[in-house]
């Protein structure tokens, strides 16, 4: 079953005025890829991928990941300003907004001179959780961080409780979760490779 995000526009006061859908619509179509294999790769339905790629849709970043995964490049392609690249060493902090609600915020702070990493800073409020039900993604090893608070993270059967300083593995091909279950917000780091980097 399909997942379908939330159409809205609506954004956080901080969010950078990057438009990701024109991008993705590019991209994919320079693949022949068609709305309905990036459905199937990605899980998201094709109506909101449609939606999403005509600026009608907001993408949070769970479904941004996916969609980096399905075409195949890393997130920074799908966030960087359509008139040119980033000025270098000038960090690109998106501000993507899965609720507009703020309870989840999430920043790409990847810098732009990266070739083989890419890192998320995620924040999450207590009792909030993925939006989406546990899945699984293309890619290499994952490596999470946690900065401040507590997250729980489940990844197949295995349960981690997360604290301060405390990190975990994640085996993309393995279907994974999480959620705060403490009572301050959680914030932590996503660290992963690039599409097409061995190590």
């Amino acid at each position: 079953m399909r997942e379908n995000e939330t159409e809205t526009r609506e954004e956080s006061p901080d969010a950078a005025s990057i438009s990701p859908g024109p991008r993705i619509r590019r991209i994919r179509r320079s693949l022949d890829m068609t709305l309905q294999d990036m459905a199937e790769k990605t899980g998201l339905s094709e109506g909101f991928l449609s939606q999403a790629e005509r600026r009608k849709a907001n993408l949070s970043f769970s479904s941004l990941m996916r969609i980096a995964g399905a075409l195949n490049v890393p997130m920074s392609a799908l966030l960087t300003e359509e008139s040119g690249e980033p000025e270098p060493r000038k960090p690109l902090r998106q501000v993507l907004v899965d609720h507009p609600s703020g309870l989840y915020r999430d920043r790409f702070v990847t810098p732009p001179d990266a070739k083989t990493l890419q890192v998320i800073e995620a924040v999450l409020e207590p009792g909030e959780g993925s939006r989406v039900a546990p899945y699984a993604h293309s890619g290499e090893e994952e490596c999470l961080l946690v900065l401040e608070g507590h997250l729980e993270l489940q990844s197949g059967q295995v349960v981690h409780q997360l604290h301060a300083g405390e990190s975990a593995l994640i085996d993309p091909g393995t279907p994974h979760s999480y959620r705060n279950p403490g009572r301050a917000a959680a914030r932590w780091l996503w660290i992963s490779a690039l599409p097409g980097h061995e190590h």
